[in-house]
């Protein structure tokens, strides 16, 4: 018979709003004070993801929207006039 193993507790995910990468390191051989503005200055400078998220441009889904609306009501008219058409005039 098979003993079965207790369960392992789920790890937690990581939740940083920045990658590791991205976040300001202290930098040996500088005042506190100058590190301090240092982190100022970062902290002032946009994230590039949020900068980018931002002005993204999406005019070509209202392009394939409009293109969308203008071949399906094309189609619904042709099956519409069709099926008058078929009324009147029978085979």
């Amino acid at each position: 018979m098979r003993e079965m193993t207790a369960r392992q507790p789920r790890r937690s995910r990581r939740r940083v709003a920045a990658p590791a990468a991205a976040l300001p390191r202290p930098v040996t051989g500088m005042d506190p004070e100058e590190q301090a503005e240092r982190a100022r200055q970062l902290r002032k400078t946009p994230a590039h993801h949020r900068e980018h998220h931002v002005t993204r441009d999406y005019g070509h889904v209202k392009k394939d929207l409009v293109t969308i609306l203008v071949v399906g009501a094309g189609v619904i008219g042709f099956i519409f006039g069709m099926s008058f058409y078929v009324q009147h005039y029978p085979w």
